[in-house]
């Protein structure tokens, strides 16, 4: 499998505000992302999500091909 981390559709809200908002991206085995933007624009929050600090709005994400809490050793 080279796909570490796929993120599809993936949002989080606070009360009216959208802090991530349908945030879909893919990272490959071997290759290296950085997140860049401004402050608010949803850099940690989407840390935290992908993390399982914070539950997703709505979207998915994938580590390793496992849904969080189903992983398989």
């Amino acid at each position: 499998m080279n796909e570490i981390l796929s993120i599809q559709n993936l949002s989080k809200n606070f009360g009216k505000i959208k802090a991530v908002d349908d945030l879909s991206f893919t990272v490959e085995k071997g290759t290296v992302y950085g997140i860049l933007g401004p402050n608010g624009s949803g850099k940690t929050t989407t840390l935290s999500v992908i993390t399982g600090v914070l539950h997703p709005a709505s979207g998915s994400y994938r580590w390793f091909g496992n849904k969080p809490g189903k992983w398989e050793r």
